[in-house]
């Protein structure tokens, strides 16, 4: 590893980039075994040495996240690996978003994170499908277009829409939509209609677009508890302890009620309301067999 002309450390950045990841530990490991393809008897412990730290497993155990890489470590993993301008600042930000604890810092960290994001891609389309997931608003517009009696006027918008929105934004939401072509003007009457593009995102920006998205339908969902009566709304919860398989199980089920509930709402001759369902399961505690 040490003629530099043959060293595909410095090439792996040309690659795999860190605006890819939303882990710097699975940033790590794809790194690395892109190198090791190419020199087989290449070890973690040659890749530390490599990164700028000392020829142990310390590389190692932050991949399997039994130690944290921190922002003076990620500087020398830019360094070592060449990691410049937007990536460059992708990588510090990821480092400080998962090491953050409040949930301020990380909702501020994670906004940057997907600034850098659109920065970092050279496609028009995919900066425009990762912005209708950034807010909110988006999906419930594009819903909207679908209801009886939709006016595209933003005040109209403004009026109707909960938690509110203010006129721009509905205006932009408005063209992005069409800009996506999941809704339309009708040649006849020219007013918007939703069409059957569907919103597909590739493998770059998928993992941010779904996490910004559930970031910002949870946190409208805890205030839904407030905001209307409980004949407007159906909230209830469980706690329950159970195992890795009937998690599983369970994890099935869900995915099969969601698409019987999209079949049902498929029945809905003339809606007049834009509706979101939340489904979570998640854990309140660690494993006992950690």
């Amino acid at each position: 590893m040490k003629n530099e002309q043959k060293n595909p450390l410095k090439e792996v950045c040309q690659h795999i980039k860190p605006s890819q990841y939303l882990e710097y530990e699975t940033f790590l490991e794809d790194v690395f075994q892109w190198v090791k393809l190419r020199s087989k008897s290449y070890s973690y412990i040659l890749f530390a040495e490599d990164l700028g730290f000392s020829k142990t497993n310390v590389i190692h155990l932050m991949i399997r996240g039994k130690r944290r890489l921190s922002v003076k470590g990620a500087e020398r993993i830019i360094g070592a690996l060449l990691i410049k301008s937007t990536e460059r600042l992708y990588l510090e930000t990821l480092v400080r978003y998962q090491n953050a604890r409040l949930a301020s810092d990380r909702e501020a960290l994670f906004a940057r994170l997907m600034d850098l994001k659109s920065k970092s891609l050279s496609s028009p389309l995919e900066q425009s499908q990762l912005e209708y997931y950034n807010e909110w608003f988006h999906p419930v517009i594009r819903e909207m277009v679908g209801i009886r009696g939709f006016n595209p006027d933003p005040h109209w918008i403004v009026k109707h829409i909960e938690p509110r929105v203010l006129p721009d934004q509905a205006r932009k939401s408005l063209a992005l939509l069409e800009e996506l072509k999941i809704v339309k003007r009708n040649e006849n009457t020219k007013q918007l209609e939703l069409t059957q593009q569907h919103i597909s995102t590739g493998d770059e920006i998928a993992s941010h677009a779904v996490v910004r998205y559930h970031q910002r339908t949870i946190e409208i969902g805890r205030e839904a508890v407030m905001n209307f009566d409980h004949t407007e709304r159906n909230i209830s919860s469980v706690t329950m302890s159970i195992s890795e398989d009937v998690f599983e199980k369970i994890a099935d089920e869900i995915s099969g009620f969601r698409k019987r509930i999209l079949e049902i709402s498929e029945q809905s001759k003339d809606p007049d309301r834009v509706y979101q369902l939340n489904i979570q399961l998640f854990p309140f505690t660690k494993s006992v067999k950690e």
